[in-house]
């Protein structure tokens, strides 16, 4: 998934006989490389966001989305730290979605900065390298996160717990979030690995992003923006389509189950002169208890499955605009996409707290601050209570 803000053309061209390659290696803090030759050209000069007022509105947008998520997603990674209950296979990857939604806001006020600068980029070129490598990567470990966390949810629903069980160990789940990481991770890389692009300033829309220097550097955008991005979301779709399908399978069967049992019949539990019946009541006492037990259950993780794909349609409807945009030209819109694009790395934070029951009591215990009311206290909780860290000590409740 392509991230940047570069839509120049694929291939430099200059007046002398060479026509050197753009790397990363290349930028350096005095020369701002640009992304075509022809943006120096009278002759039919390409788009700039050099409307300053624009400008401004555009990096009031991205420091707003910054602090919000620095807010949110911090108290997301806090309220697995402090509590137990939440420390799930899932949410495993929630927390590392988190993780990439913090370091994507972290370097947000960057883009904000190169945006305000009235005579080119105020900082050193090498920190919108660093800014751009950042964020492809982390909205590239945002893009796996969700599909993990949908093959998870599948797994959970569909398969028996003996099998979720054996794969999402806590050895495997640290396999897991390390390829979730070093996958985006590479691809980001490859443009430089291969010699066809870099990150640096992007003139153009003043702001951090990636840099072309060849035509292979458009095919690699096509293939990452075009193929591996939807091939991703499908992944993601079908399995919440799977879910979809299994529940109401299941649903449906437990409403014939349920009719049959209301159908009048002989009662189960009458007495037949002889101290058994007491063990025949009880038996069907605790069938209706397990069923009711199963039936709670079913409920609860329906509706933390719900409250996930609620997370994947925000990505997709924040995401998928300047996706699109990004890989068909120059467009006045594309910086406001991009201010929606990073707004997605705020919102899960809004979801969990409104949405997933356990977190949203946290959060409410966090914030009062009543930490000491927080459930299923952890080990490191323990540490921050004993040490009276953070109004952690027991009069906090």
């Amino acid at each position: 998934m392509d991230v940047t803000t570069d839509m120049g053309t694929d291939k430099l061209t200059f007046n002398s006989t060479e026509n050197p390659s753009l790397n990363f290696n290349d930028v350096g803090a005095g020369s701002l490389p640009t992304d075509n030759a022809a943006f120096n050209s009278t002759k039919n000069p390409p788009f700039e966001f050099s409307d300053y007022t624009q400008r401004v509105i555009v990096a009031t947008l991205f420091l707003s989305v910054a602090v919000l998520g620095i807010f949110g997603n911090t108290l997301v990674i806090l309220a697995v730290l402090l509590s137990r209950k939440v420390r799930t296979a899932t949410n495993a990857f929630v927390v590392n979605l988190s993780v990439a939604d913090l370091l994507t806001c972290l370097v947000i006020p960057w883009n904000a900065v190169a945006l305000l600068g009235r005579e080119g980029l105020p900082v050193g070129v090498w920190v919108c390298s660093v800014t751009a490598v950042v964020q492809n990567a982390a909205v590239g470990c945002s893009v796996f996160s969700l599909v993990f966390i949908g093959l998870n949810r599948l797994l959970l629903i569909t398969r028996p717990r003996t099998t979720y069980y054996k794969i999402y160990t806590p050895k495997k789940i640290v396999v897991w979030l390390v390829l979730v990481w070093l996958i985006p991770l590479f691809i980001t890389l490859l443009p430089s690995l291969m010699n066809i692009g870099g990150f640096t300033y992007n003139k153009k829309y003043h702001t951090c992003g990636s840099t072309t220097s060849q035509t292979s550097s458009h095919i690699y955008n096509i293939i990452v923006g075009g193929v591996v991005y939807p091939i991703l979301l499908i992944i993601i779709i079908a399995c919440y389509l799977l879910i979809w399908r299994h529940l109401k399978h299941h649903t449906k069967k437990m409403a014939n189950a349920q009719q049959i049992e209301a159908t009048p019949s002989i009662p189960s539990t009458i007495s037949m002169g002889y101290t058994g019946s007491d063990d025949m009541k009880l038996s069907h006492v605790n069938q209706k208890s397990l069923k009711a037990d199963n039936s709670q259950l079913g409920r609860r993780q329906s509706a933390i499955t719900k409250n996930m794909f609620f997370v994947v349609c925000a990505f997709m409807l924040c995401v998928t605009p300047y996706a699109v945009v990004a890989m068909y030209g120059d467009s006045p819109a594309r910086p406001y996409l991009f201010a929606l694009f990073f707004f997605n790395s705020c919102v899960n934070p809004i979801i969990y707290g409104t949405k997933h029951r356990d977190f949203k009591a946290i959060f409410r215990y966090i914030l009062r601050p009543q930490w000491a009311n927080i459930p299923e206290p952890s080990g490191f909780f323990k540490v921050l209570r004993r040490s009276k860290c953070c109004w952690v000590s027991d009069q906090s409740g």
